[in-house]
């Protein structure tokens, strides 16, 4: 099966490598590549510099994507947004219960090898809170905003203190539902061994579409689909179980 990794980034936001770089590594690996780096944060912020990123990606043999906060209202221009090969919208913080959010910075950094350490900035006793409104908050995005693909929809803190539970798998069937009701695809995630195979397998049999990705920020896991590989495997994926942008590539 052809493997596409659509969840990358470079330096023209946290990645620690030039698309120079990442097209290269990708190329060797046989992957077609799509380039999703972070809109509004991490050094592109304004509709400007999302003009000044889109035109450089045309200059390479890539799928021109986005990944955005869901947190974040993020909808662009038409004369952007026509230029956009798929968005993959992401939760990066989580809602404190007093109107404002909990940053994921640090959790995503322990969790991905970046870090050793880890300051819990939560408590444990809103797990359930911070992932009901989640739900609401992928209804609302998902209803209202651009969405292709649900980047690493499990990797939340709470997630992974609620595991084993009833609620967390009533949870897992909401974001399937949503997805299956939006059209929306699942990311299978390189970087992060997620979603469990529990899940995909559920949203297999719901009719879900899947999408591949690294999401690399380090040289290290540029092309990294291991896990995909692995979950194609399992539950016997074929190519049409998968997301692919509608625009032809060239390789001219």
């Amino acid at each position: 099966m052809q493997l596409y990794d659509l969840h990358t980034h470079t330096n023209m936001s946290d990645a620690r490598f030039s698309i120079e770089d990442l097209v290269s590594v990708e190329q060797k690996q046989g992957h077609i590549l799509g380039v999703s780096d972070h809109l509004f944060c991490c050094g592109i912020y304004t509709l400007n510099d999302i003009k000044n990123y889109l035109e450089i990606l045309q200059l390479y043999p890539v799928y021109r994507g986005a990944e955005v906060n869901m947190e974040h209202r993020f909808k662009l221009p038409d004369s952007l947004d026509d230029q956009l090969d798929y968005v993959i919208a992401s939760v990066h913080s989580m809602p404190d219960g007093r109107g404002g959010f909990v940053p994921l910075n640090q959790y995503f950094s322990k969790r991905s090898g970046f870090t050793d350490a880890y300051s819990k900035n939560y408590s444990s006793d809103m797990n359930r809170y911070y992932l009901a409104y989640i739900i609401q908050m992928m209804e609302k995005t998902f209803s209202t905003q651009r969405v292709d693909i649900l980047g690493h929809a499990t990797v939340i803190p709470s997630y992974d203190e609620l595991h084993g539970t009833s609620f967390l798998t009533q949870w897992e069937d909401a974001v399937i539902a949503l997805c299956k009701k939006y059209d929306i695809a699942l990311e299978i995630s390189g970087l992060w061994r997620a979603p469990g195979v529990d899940v995909l397998r559920r949203a297999h049999e719901a009719g879900l579409k899947f999408s591949m990705g690294s999401d690399c920020h380090d040289p290290i896991q540029i092309g990294n689909l291991a896990y995909v590989e692995q979950m194609i495997t399992e539950l016997d994926l074929q190519p049409e179980d998968f997301f692919v942008p509608k625009r032809q590539l060239s390789f001219d």
